[in-house]
């Protein structure tokens, strides 16, 4: 724990065998972190851009500071590049499989030795925008009794997800919040210029999620498929996992 600094964003390279690499992990300790009290983790696929652009940690401390959400330890997972990022992060990619296996095998059992958390399902959630909230989902729906609260940012959908949420069989303790904006009906992708939709695949996710005895959020904001819009939901997003008044169970 020495190594590790409360109210700053460490980095630290994770090493694993099931992606056959090492990790740069960001981990955030709240600045009045203690290992008298249990937190709960959040996992942030595309970890750089949570900490750097969505400023999540501050967004976090600000919210502490008003008493509207409980403690929290975040864990940032990054990606090397815009094409491993695909192999790892897409639902049909070729290493995605090895990358919900690492968070859940190795990544979780690292962090739950090394800080004081609470090691529920409940007490752990996965957050992603695009890609990632495509990993995210599928994080949780392959091991619902590990991690059961997932929080997507305009993620990328396709069958893959359809199989998955058919196979899940425990649906009922998942904690679903899922958002996408009006303007991705028709944008361009940052990474590779290209056109696409987000909206009408997200929408067809929605219908098939609320058929789903699951609890579930979601919303359609004003805005497009970037930060500039999303780091406005994080508010939202940490207020609905981390409020003071929702009680675990088995902890």
């Amino acid at each position: 724990m020495s190594e590790f600094q409360p109210g700053i964003v460490n980095k630290i390279n994770f090493p694993s065998e099931i992606l056959d690499r090492d990790i740069t992990l960001s981990i955030y300790l709240p600045k009045d972190y203690t290992e008298l009290f249990k937190h709960k983790v959040v996992f942030c696929f595309d970890g750089l851009d949570f900490f750097r652009y969505g400023r999540i940690h501050q967004t976090y401390e600000r919210l502490r500071d008003e008493d509207k959400i409980e403690r929290a330890i975040f864990v940032g997972f990054h990606y090397e590049t815009v094409e491993k990022r695909r192999e790892e992060f897409h639902p049909r990619g070729e290493r995605t499989p090895q990358t919900v296996k690492a968070l859940a095998n190795e990544i979780l059992p690292y962090v739950d030795k090394t800080f004081s958390t609470f090691k529920v399902g409940n007490g752990r959630l996965v957050f992603g925008d695009s890609l990632a909230g495509s990993v995210a989902l599928m994080s949780v729906l392959c091991y619902p009794n590990v991690f059961s609260q997932v929080g997507m940012l305009s993620p990328q959908y396709d069958e893959v997800i359809d199989t998955l949420i058919d196979r899940c069989q425990f649906k009922e303790q998942l904690n679903i919040w899922h958002v996408v904006g009006l303007d991705e009906k028709d944008f361009e992708l940052p990474t590779t210029g290209k056109r696409a939709d987000f909206l009408t695949p997200n929408r067809q996710l929605n219908k098939i999620i609320e058929s789903q005895d699951i609890t579930y959020h979601y919303e359609e904001f004003e805005g497009g498929h970037r930060w500039k819009y999303w780091k406005n939901l994080l508010d939202d997003l940490l207020i609905y996992f981390l409020s003071e008044n929702i009680s675990f169970e088995n902890s």
